[in-house]
């Protein structure tokens, strides 16, 4: 009977000993962590020995004496193009070792800001991919749920994982939340999936290259009636309707909303994902109707809101731009439910929903709204100025037409110019004269000239 250890296939692709095989195949899933061990927040931080530097599954596997269990036949191959790594990864390395080996700058480097040539765990599908594959090619425990992943089993992926990407170690701790997040997610659904297949078509629905010992493990736990009442409670909870506005669901797939809303921000140049527009390419169909009464509910309040602040910029200045995308999101979060802290219909967004204060959007203190009306301001004084200086032309005509009349309008020219003069060295003696001279009047955003003809039209 194979073991169906395809991980240990991958390391002998790599020049690297396969790790430990387990003792746990074909057994029922672990017992519950109260035996043993307190719940974790994150593996990582509950894990002792990673801050002791403890042996690689693969050092650990040479001081057992263990040889490694046969390849499954069966198990796909490994992709070499997504999983290149430096030479003699897990030999005598710790974690801390192997992320400070040298080599690894040819890896492909993970950050999450994404400057050109990175990636990131939200914004590409490619690294959930890759947490996907780890997983399933070394799925060689009935690992039912998360909970039941013992921490040893989450280290080896997790150290699987280092030998494909880079990053710098000040984000050490962040890949590593990620990562498990990543991996909670994806091997839940995957085995969610298989249980789905499993309750229409029995055990045909076992992956071929699943050890049989493993996939009869996870029968036995989908067979269990207290794992059938958890999981009919979850579903329950899952699909239930508090405001009678159908069930919530969205469209984006496997594709994360982070992701989406940066593809966006990519084509229109923005630097600020809208939220607007999130809850509309993951809720609305292509026939233009949303998937659920709820999300077409939530963007009709907050389109209409974002109209009337609009409607009111527009009344004060028509050189207004409209409402900054902060602004527009400071509107959805104050309309958009939130559950357990987290804000509907932003998804993977909720570290930027995070930084939103869910209050009125301050419109009229908003710097890029400023920006916008002051540049509108200065290019109307711009053109004022530009008109005034063309009547000098009409003057200077007139004046040789009419001396009389030329004469009249420059005494009243000069008188003008007496009382801005004036008004001006008034304004310094109260330290607010914002400038004078012989040619005109300077003003904070433009000079109007005070001297010529043509300022008495």
């Amino acid at each position: 009977m194979s073991s169906g250890n395809d991980y240990s296939r991958f390391l002998s692709t790599q020049n690297a000993p396969a790790p430990r095989a387990s003792t746990s195949q074909g057994t029922t899933p672990r017992a519950s962590r109260s035996q043993g061990t307190a719940p974790r927040a994150s593996r990582s931080q509950g894990n002792a020995s990673r801050n002791c530097n403890p042996a690689s599954p693969a050092s650990q596997n040479q001081q057992a004496g263990l040889s490694p269990p046969p390849s499954n036949p069966n198990s796909p191959n490994p992709s070499h193009s997504a999983t290149q790594a430096p030479i003699g990864r897990l030999n005598d390395l710790t974690l801390e070792e192997l992320l400070d080996s040298p080599g690894r700058q040819s890896l492909q480097r993970l950050d999450p800001n994404r400057p050109p040539g990175t990636l990131w765990f939200d914004i590409d599908g490619s690294v959930a991919a890759s947490v996907r594959k780890i997983f399933e090619r070394d799925f060689k425990e009935p690992h039912a749920n998360w909970t039941q992943t013992p921490d040893a089993v989450v280290n080896r992926w997790y150290e699987t994982f280092a030998q494909m990407y880079n990053w710098d170690r000040s984000i050490n701790q962040r890949v590593r939340d990620e990562f498990e997040d990543k991996l909670k997610d994806r091997m839940c659904d995957q085995v969610a999936r298989w249980k789905k297949k499993w309750k229409n078509i029995g055990d045909e629905a076992k992956p071929k290259w699943i050890d049989p010992e493993v996939w009869a493990g996870l029968v036995r736990f989908w067979r269990d009636p207290k794992s059938e009442i958890r999981s009919i409670n979850s579903r329950n909870a899952r699909y239930h309707d508090p405001d009678g506005l159908g069930i919530s669901k969205h469209r984006s797939g496997q594709t994360s909303f982070k992701s989406r809303a940066r593809k966006h921000c990519e084509e229109t140049g923005a630097s600020t994902p809208d939220f607007l527009v999130v809850l509309e390419q993951t809720h609305r169909k292509p026939d233009g109707t949303f998937i659920d009464r709820k999300s077409e509910e939530i963007y009709k309040e907050v389109s209409t809101r974002i109209e009337e602040e609009e409607s009111q910029l527009f009344t004060e200045s028509s050189a207004s731009g409209g409402l900054s995308v902060a602004a527009k999101n400071k509107i959805y979060a104050k309309v958009a439910p939130r559950k357990k802290g987290r804000l509907y219909g932003v998804g993977s967004l909720q570290h930027e929903a995070s930084s939103v204060t869910a209050g009125p959007a301050p419109t009229h203190n908003d710097p890029v709204i400023l920006s916008e009306k002051l540049a509108a301001a200065e290019a109307r004084l711009q053109l004022q100025a530009e008109k005034i200086h063309s009547f000098d032309a009409y003057f200077e005509y007139l004046a040789e037409k009419d001396p009389v009349f030329a004469g009249m309008f420059r005494g009243l020219s000069e008188s003008a110019n007496a009382d801005a003069t004036r008004t001006a060295e008034g304004n310094g003696t109260r330290g607010e004269q914002t400038g004078t001279d012989q040619t005109g009047t300077e003003t904070g955003t433009g000079t109007i000239p005070a001297s010529s003809p043509s300022q008495a039209f």
